[in-house]
C-alpha cells in the first residue's frame, strides 16, 4: 500500500514537473510569437532595434537570421534601405548670415568667455573659476581643465558633464550619457584647426588613432571614413568611399556606393553635407563619406522610426557659428554602455546647436583620443579601435 502511495506521489511529481515545463515552452512560444509578429508600437519598436542592431553589423547578423523569419527582417531591411534612398536629395545649401560671427566688440574677457563657450552652466561656471583664481591667472585664453573622471561634476546648460575645457586649443570636451549608452562629445571652437590624414602606409595598411594624433601634432582624434574589412579582419588600407585631403582624392570609390553621403570642410571653414561629386572636390580642405546625413541645413535628415540599431556610433557635425562637433558613443559592452541609435546622435548633436552633421563608420572602429591617452572606450579586441585609413583630428595649437 505504501509502495503504491509512494509510486502515486512519484508519478504525480513527474506530471508536475510536465505541466510547469509546458507551461514554460507555451510562454516561450508566446513571447517569441508576439516579439516576432506583434504590431503593438512598443514590441514593434524594440523587435526594429535588436534586426537593425543585428543586421547593420559585419558578424552578428547572425543574431536576427537564426531566431526572426525572413520575411520580418526584409520588412526592417526594406524600410531601413528606403530611408537611406531618400537621403539622395539632401544638400547642404547654408545661406547669407548662417556663420554670422559673435560681435564681441567692448565685451570683458569673462563676457567674451561666456559667450564663446556658451555650453557651460553660466552660474555654476563662474563661481567655480571665482573660487579658483589660478585658472585664469594668464588670461581666459589659457584655461585647462581636465576632469576625465568627471569627478568635479561641472554641468552644461543641457546636463552633461564637462571632462575637458582648454581654452588655448580652443576645445571643449563633455561626458554624455543616455538610457543605454556613455560617450564623449567633442567640441572645437575653431574650425581651421580640424584636418583629416591618411595613415602613413595606406594602401596596404592603416594606423590606430594614437599613431595618427603622434604623427600630426593633433590633440583630438577619432576615425573617418569607412575601410575594406573583408569578414572583419581588415588591415584598415584601403577607404571605401573619398578621402579628400587639401582639394585630392585619395580615395577609393565603387561605381556604386549605396546610402553614401559625401561631408567636408570647404576652404571658407563651413562643412557641407551632399553627394559626391568630383568636379567639386578641388574646393575641399578635407572630405569622406558616411551615411546617413543626421541634419542638413538644421533640420532633421532621418526618420526617427528608422535607424533604431544599437551600436557604437561616431559623428561629426558644425554649428552655424563654426563650432566643430566630433560625437563617439561607446557600445557593445553590457553593463557599460550597449550602444545609441542614430536618432539618438542627432539628438544630442541637436542640442549643441549642429547644423550639419553626418554619421560616420561606427562599431569596433569608434575611438576618441585626447592629449596623449584614449578617452572613449572602444569595442574593439584591443580597446584602442581598429587600424585606420584615416583619421579626423584638431591640429595641436601649442
Amino acid at each position: 500500500m505504501k509502495k503504491n502511495k509512494k509510486e502515486k506521489t512519484k508519478a504525480q511529481k513527474i506530471r508536475g514537473h510536465i505541466i510547469r515545463i509546458d507551461i514554460v515552452i507555451a510562454l516561450l512560444v508566446v513571447s517569441y510569437l508576439m516579439f516576432a509578429f506583434s504590431s503593438i508600437p512598443f514590441i514593434k519598436k524594440w523587435r526594429t532595434i535588436y534586426i537593425e542592431t543585428a543586421m547593420t553589423t559585419m558578424t552578428h547578423q547572425w543574431l536576427a537570421t537564426m531566431f526572426l523569419p525572413q520575411s520580418v527582417i526584409d520588412e526592417v531591411m526594406d524600410n531601413y534601405y528606403a530611408e537611406l534612398a531618400k537621403q539622395n536629395k539632401l544638400e547642404s545649401k547654408w545661406g547669407d548670415g548662417d556663420d554670422k560671427p559673435i560681435q564681441q566688440n567692448g565685451k570683458t574677457d569673462a563676457e567674451k568667455f561666456f559667450e564663446t563657450y556658451w555650453e557651460l552652466d553660466t552660474p555654476e561656471f563662474h563661481s567655480y573659476l571665482s573660487s579658483h583664481p589660478e585658472l585664469t591667472s594668464n588670461g581666459y585664453d589659457h584655461i585647462l581643465i581636465e576632469d576625465l573622471d568627471m569627478n568635479l561634476n561641472l554641468k552644461t546648460s543641457e546636463g552633461d558633464t564637462l571632462c575637458v575645457l582648454n581654452t588655448e586649443n580652443k576645445l571643449l570636451i563633455l561626458g554624455i550619457a543616455g538610457s543605454s549608452y556613455v560617450g564623449k562629445l567633442a567640441i572645437v571652437k575653431d574650425p581651421s584647426l580640424i584636418f583629416i590624414n591618411k595613415s602613413k602606409s595606406y594602401g596596404s595598411w592603416g594606423q590606430e588613432i594614437e599613431g595618427f594624433c603622434q604623427s600630426n601634432n593633433a590633440i583630438v582624434g577619432i576615425n573617418g571614413s569607412r575601410f575594406r574589412d573583408v569578414g572583419g579582419h581588415g588591415s584598415g588600407g584601403v577607404v571605401v568611399g573619398a578621402m579628400v585631403i587639401d582639394g585630392q582624392d585619395y580615395g577609393n570609390r565603387p561605381r556604386k556606393l549605396y546610402g553614401a553621403k559625401y561631408c567636408g570642410m570647404k576652404y571658407d571653414n563651413r562643412f557641407y553635407v551632399g553627394n559626391y561629386d568630383a568636379n567639386t572636390v578641388s574646393e575641399y580642405r578635407w572630405g569622406l563619406e558616411g551615411l546617413p546625413a543626421l541634419i542638413v541645413d538644421g533640420q532633421n535628415a532621418i526618420d526617427t522610426s528608422m535607424f533604431m540599431g544599437m551600436q557604437p556610433r561616431s559623428c561629426i557635425g558644425q554649428a552655424q557659428n563654426g563650432d566643430v562637433h566630433l560625437l563617439i558613443i561607446d557600445g557593445r559592452k553590457p553593463g557599460y554602455s550597449i550602444g545609441g541609435t542614430i536618432v539618438d546622435c542627432m539628438d544630442i548633436l541637436q542640442r549643441y546647436k549642429c547644423y550639419q552633421a553626418m554619421n560616420l563608420d561606427g562599431g569596433s572602429s569608434s575611438v576618441m583620443y585626447y592629449n596623449n591617452q584614449y578617452i572613449t572606450k572602444s569595442s574593439s579586441a584591443t580597446g584602442r579601435g581598429r587600424y585606420l585609413p584615416d583619421a579626423i583630428m584638431v591640429k595641436r595649437v601649442n
